[in-house]
């Protein structure tokens, strides 16, 4: 077996130290004069900026200590991707539309590039270049409709889904599968508290938490924490109850934010979860409580789409997404074959301003027949792919991306983080996969500074 290069750097220092030369060959004295200077020039620009304006010094500062970070330990600044799908906060303008996971996710698909390695992974090969396909199918309806929206939304889901891809893949390869995957449920723990709390202070009513956090985001993030806690595939390693009270705590989580395509979908990944890993120790034994519990998630699901059915209320969510599918495809008949372009609500060119509800509907609209099959492709191809790999490491990544295909025919589809966790599984998955195939050791690796002792659970 070929050795495969490692990042040694705890072995790095006391040679250096030994040789009294600094990383870049200066010496000891150098080398702190080096460093004393940077940080000068770091507190200029910061100092600078924030006499300009205060966004963009917290801004560099933000980016100087990634780079820092990036420089010590770089898996650590990768792995807070997946955690980093929770800060949905806007930034910049609406026509640009990027978030913090946006931003995290492009940075960190770069920093994750030196580490992958393809030829470990031919399933990861295949789904790369099923995106390059899809991206070429796009790249039509950006040439026959040049805006600045359009090209950006290009640009938007090939890191949705390609970088997603890379990050996830990268952070389980190098064993930081659990680290990354138990900040993630511990955020989202936290995120289900905070909407069971704003659900009984607001006595019900449909949550609108800060940060930019709405119902439909909260519980479509709370339903993927539930089915990676529900399931706790062995090369996690996750141990004791504390997974599975966070998974009950995400399930509440659900049910108080409202959101009905997370409890079709919560329900849906779940029984695709038991049906596939019947025969796995420790699943069985909980699927039976948690089969019980999505039966209240589906009633009242179920209860709420009949009566806003039955309701004279035309402008009730149901009415309304009635109204913007037959909206959308009036769009559609303006361009058949190639669509309007992608974000054409950005635009003032229709008197219709909405992202439509509904996966299929917004490609048939943005980017046509063309677009529609493209879609249809990207996710029956994954599936396929996924299905294929042994239950042991594709039951998640195939269920996370069925879920979010079969909740996308309920909302608007292509939205930041809730596009890009169910890849990022995908893609931690086959990670997972590969580290066990290609190393004799396949535990996860340890965080330095002694993080791994914070790690949830």
């Amino acid at each position: 077996m070929a050795r495969e290069p490692r990042l040694q750097v705890g072995g790095l220092a006391p040679a250096l130290k030994r040789s009294g030369r600094g990383a870049l060959g200066f010496s000891g004295r150098g080398a702190n004069a080096l460093t004393a200077s940077g940080v000068l020039v770091c507190g200029i620009v910061l100092a600078l900026l924030a006499g300009i304006n205060t966004k963009y010094a917290i801004f560099a500062g933000i980016c100087i200590l990634a780079i820092g970070l990036y420089a010590v330990a770089p898996l650590v600044v990768v792995a807070s991707a997946v955690p980093a799908t929770l800060l949905v906060a806007r930034l910049g303008t609406s026509s640009s539309n990027l978030s913090v996971s946006d931003l995290v996710l492009f940075a960190t698909t770069f920093a994750a590039l030196p580490y992958l390695r393809l030829r470990e992974s031919p399933v990861m090969k295949r789904l790369l270049v099923v995106l390059v396909i899809y991206q070429a199918a796009l790249l039509l309806t950006v040439v026959d409709n040049p805006y600045r929206a359009d090209l950006i939304e290009w640009f938007h889901e090939l890191f949705l889904v390609g970088g997603s891809l890379i990050v996830g893949w990268v952070v389980a390869r190098e064993g930081y599968a659990k680290a990354a995957l138990s900040a993630f449920l511990g955020g989202a723990t936290f995120i289900a508290l905070w909407t069971c709390e704003e659900a009984v202070r607001t006595h019900f009513q449909v949550v609108q938490l800060p940060l930019g956090m709405q119902k439909n985001f909260v519980g479509v993030m709370l339903m993927f924490a539930v089915v990676v806690a529900f399931l706790n595939p062995d090369w996690v390693g996750w141990e004791g109850k504390a997974y599975r009270v966070a998974m009950y705590i995400c399930v509440l989580g659900i049910l108080a934010s409202q959101s009905r395509q997370a409890m079709i979908g919560c329900a849906l990944g779940i029984v695709v979860a038991t049906a596939r890993t019947r025969r796995m120790s420790g699943v069985s034994r909980r699927s039976k409580v948690l089969l019980a519990a999505m039966v209240p998630l589906v009633i009242i699901a179920y209860v709420t789409v009949s009566q806003q059915f039955a309701s004279g209320n035309r402008f009730n969510s149901v009415h309304q997404r009635q109204a913007w599918y037959h909206e959308a495809l009036l769009v559609w008949h303006t361009s058949p074959w190639l669509g309007v372009g992608l974000r054409w609500w950005y635009t003032s060119r229709f008197p219709f301003s909405f992202q439509p509800p509904n996966g299929e509907l917004e490609m048939l609209s943005s980017a046509g027949i063309v677009g529609l099959a493209a879609i249809l492709l990207l996710f029956g191809r994954s599936l396929v792919l996924l299905w294929r790999v042994p239950a042991a490491f594709g039951t998640l990544a195939f269920t996370a991306v069925l879920m979010r295909f079969a909740e996308g025919q309920l909302d608007i589809f292509w939205v930041t983080a809730t596009s890009a966790i169910p890849w990022i599984l995908a893609g931690i998955s086959l990670g997972a996969m590969a580290r066990s195939e290609h190393t004799e050791d396949s535990r996860p690796a340890v965080l330095p500074m002694r993080m791994s002792r914070t790690a949830w659970p």
